[in-house]
């Protein structure tokens, strides 16, 4: 009964988040020499003295990593708007959240904080779904038929106790005292001129109202009755304006690649030093002197790219002098290698390679550091020989010497391409090298080597460009081995999603737009294509016809005392041997999966992370933990944590590592039962896992903690159990169990069902 209390507690997963707070939004001043940055990985302080002070991020203080806004009230109490469904307060040492059933409007985004009241302080919050007044005990929405009924508030600011507030019909006007009442159409203002321009950020000075976006910049004069515009086509090439603010040197404008300040009717390029390809997100002040906090430029349509950050840039001596903020620079991550002393490498959607070294933190290699591009880079793996490859998507292969230190001091990095590049860093090396295209997608060693998956830029456009799965080995600086298998030979598919080695020569391999998967037997040298098998043929695949619960194959694991598991579609598929049997009742989409070190498997699927541990399979999600799903792209990747055993996933979020203590098997090594769960009279339970060549005993225990019997064996390749414990079939349930072998004891479930 102690034993069995003892497993029903068993500790609950731990999720870290590796994050970026590079990116900020907005800025507010704490009242002294430093500010509070709200920012796409959390809230932090900064001042120029101290640098980088109190962080506080997800999951450990907030709900979710985005944050649009931050405010300190009249009571000192901390207010985040965060891009996640959630308004948070820190009263003191506690923590409140405030969702839909607190009245903020809408399901999403909240976007800013004012506090306002001449008589009596309110907060007033702007969302994605409209606007809200109230305090710590509640919100109530507003609307005003006929005058103010917004989908989207934007951007909020205070002068003289009147809100203004930028919103998807432009701007709007309310004074805030008690008397004026926010529900009643008369007290509110509408300026028309702003409706219907691309307007998303609204600021006050001491005497004027300022409105920017990428429309331009627009400012209502002292005793104006409209906005007239400041900013734009006839005032500057690029009118997109993402900030405004009254300075001690003037009223500054914030845009692509350059801060202006107006002088007289003319606005003039403030300082140097800012690269053009970058886009400043906030303006802010700082014991007199002038910061903007800036991001890189993305795709057209969006102006920045919330995914990573520049950190700041301060103006001194007419020169914007670059500070960083430290950390990973990009949340949004792809494959990532976990080596055994602690350093860890991340692939990323715009800041190329992350790479972590104990005692240090966090580094990046760029295009400046020779990658010849940082956007895109899907894959990261360690050479078994020497140094780490990486992928950038249409931009070859890179292989990194970094000496193993954080110090750039004698790095070394070369990028092997099929073909010239349209466009690389001017900092790259470039070596022309026979493999199948520009576009690896994933990277995975083997014993003798490595092997890369490639896709087609374009298959419509282009449906004869090489493209499948390629091995090699050898010098990167001196003589490489490429060994390319492309679509037309015995690979089944020219787009390929994803490799995985087995054994040391064996390779699964999973392919795009539900074209099943593949497995090649070779010659144990990845560069050496002389022995290759390709099953379940050549050119063939398997697909449904073979067992699997859909031909959409993301992921593989070879999974101790289990067996190869298939990740597709519709949920996990078991190698037979010949074929595939579904495994397990997950029935949604496995992108990736990985088993930690005492056996369990963690399976990523569409709103969480499933566990499968002692034949039980667990769902964690943003409900029951502090894991924060996020949108789902083409390619998920996860590894297992060579330090502590746990598994790092990527995320649009960051990168997730979760752990957990006891568990599956105290001996390092899981068992399992299969089949799960069992059918009583139907067939026969049998187990794997531990060693095979020693007696072993399963005893029985109901869910009260009375042990109902047990089963013996000389072995566990010979234990089965056919569903009656002393003479008498069980009932339907669920028995803990524990499993003897020497002096071993391990913990599971088997899940019976007459």
């Amino acid at each position: 009964m102690h034993i069995l209390f003892y497993i029903l507690l068993a500790a609950p997963p731990q999720w870290e988040l590796n994050t970026s707070i590079s990116y900020v939004y907005d800025v507010q001043s704490d009242g002294s020499d430093g500010v509070w940055c709200a920012s796409s990985g959390g809230v932090f302080h900064y001042s120029g003295e101290s640098g980088i002070g109190t962080i506080y991020s997800c999951p450990d203080d907030l709900p979710i990593p985005d944050c649009r806004d931050i405010l300190f009230d009249s009571s000192n109490r901390l207010w985040i708007a965060t891009g996640g469904k959630y308004l948070v307060m820190k009263d003191e040492d506690v923590w409140t959240s405030y969702s839909n059933f607190e009245g903020i409007p809408g399901l999403g985004i909240v976007n800013a904080l004012v506090e306002a009241g001449e008589t009596e302080k309110k907060i007033w919050v702007g969302c994605d779904g409209g606007f809200a007044r109230g305090d710590s005990s509640g919100f109530v929405p507003i609307i005003a038929p006929g005058t103010f009924n917004p989908d989207d508030v934007y951007s909020l600011a205070q002068r003289n106790d009147t809100l203004w507030l930028c919103t998807d019909r432009g701007i709007y006007s309310l004074p805030a005292d008690p008397l004026h009442n926010p529900f009643h159409p008369d007290s509110w203002t509408h300026w028309p001129e702003t409706q219907g321009l691309q307007l998303d950020r609204v600021r006050t000075g001491e005497y004027s109202i300022y409105a920017c976006g990428a429309s331009g910049a627009m400012e209502l004069s002292p005793g104006g009755d409209s906005f007239q515009f400041i900013i734009d086509y006839s005032s500057v090439s690029d009118s997109a304006i993402v900030d405004v603010r009254e300075t001690s040197l003037g009223l500054l404008a914030a845009g692509h690649g350059v801060v202006f300040y107006r002088d007289g009717a003319n606005w003039i390029e403030l300082g140097s030093g800012i690269p053009s390809v970058r886009w400043p997100t906030a303006i802010f002040e700082m014991e007199d002197d002038v910061y903007c906090s800036f991001s890189f430029m993305t795709d057209v349509g969006s102006l920045t790219n919330t995914q990573a950050g520049l950190g700041f840039y301060h103006l001194q001596d007419d020169h914007w002098g670059h500070i960083p903020i430290p950390g990973i620079q990009c949340k949004k991550t792809h494959q990532m290698a976990s080596c055994e002393d602690g350093r860890l490498y991340v692939g990323t959607y715009s800041r190329g390679v992350q790479a972590y070294y104990p005692g240090y933190g966090w580094r990046s290699y760029v295009e400046q550091d020779g990658m010849p591009n940082s956007s895109q880079t899907f894959s990261v793996a360690i050479d078994p020989t020497a140094g780490v490859w990486a992928s950038s998507y249409h931009h070859g292969l890179s292989w990194i010497r970094d000496n193993s230190t954080p110090d750039s001091q004698g790095d070394t990095i070369l990028t092997f391409v099929r073909d010239t590049l349209e466009w690389h860093s001017e900092f790259a090396t470039i070596i022309k090298a026979d493999i199948p295209n520009n576009q690896p997608v994933m990277i995975t060693p083997q014993s003798n080597g490595l092997w890369a998956a490639f896709c087609q830029f374009d298959p419509a456009g282009q449906p004869d460009e090489p493209s499948g799965i390629m091995g090699f080995n050898g010098d990167p600086m001196g003589t490489m081995n490429w060994a390319p298998r492309l679509g037309g030979g015995g690979l089944a598919s020219t787009n390929v999603r994803a490799v995985y080695p087995i054994s040391s020569d064996s390779l699964w391999i999973a392919f795009e737009t539900g074209a099943g998967c593949q497995l090649l037997v070779h010659s144990g040298n990845p560069a050496d294509p002389s022995h290759d098998s390709w099953y379940p043929g050549s050119g063939s695949a398997y697909t449904t016809s073979h067992g699997l619960p859909s031909s959409e194959v993301f992921c593989f694991l070879d999974a101790q005392g289990i067996g190869l598991l298939a990740g597709t579609a519709e949920g996990l598929a078991l190698w037979t041997g010949s074929g595939f049997v579904s495994y397990m009742s997950i029935t949604g989409q496995i992108k990736t999966m990985s088993m930690d070190s005492r056996g369990r498997i963690w399976c990523l699927g569409e709103s969480g992370i499933h566990r499968i541990s002692d034949g039980q399979v667990d769902m964690f999600t943003g409900l029951n933990s502090n894991y924060v799903p996020s949108a789902l792209y083409n390619r998920e990747y996860s590894t297992r944590d060579m330090v502590n055993g746990g598994i790092f996933f990527s995320s649009a979020e960051g990168l997730w590592l979760v752990t957990q203590a006891g568990g599956a098997s105290p001996a390092g090594n899981g068992v399992s039962f299969y089949p799960q769960p069992f059918i009583s009279g139907e067939n026969q339970l049998r187990l794997c896992g531990p060693d095979d060549d020693t007696p072993v005993t399963v005893d029985f225990f109901r869910l009260d903690g009375s042990h109902a019997g047990a089963v013996e064996a000389q072995s566990v390749s010979s234990w089965i159990w056919d569903g009656s414990l002393e003479g008498k079939i069980v009932a339907s349930g669920v028995y803990m169990v524990l499993v003897s072998v020497n002096d071993t004891v391990y913990q599971a479930r088997v899940s019976v069902v007459r």
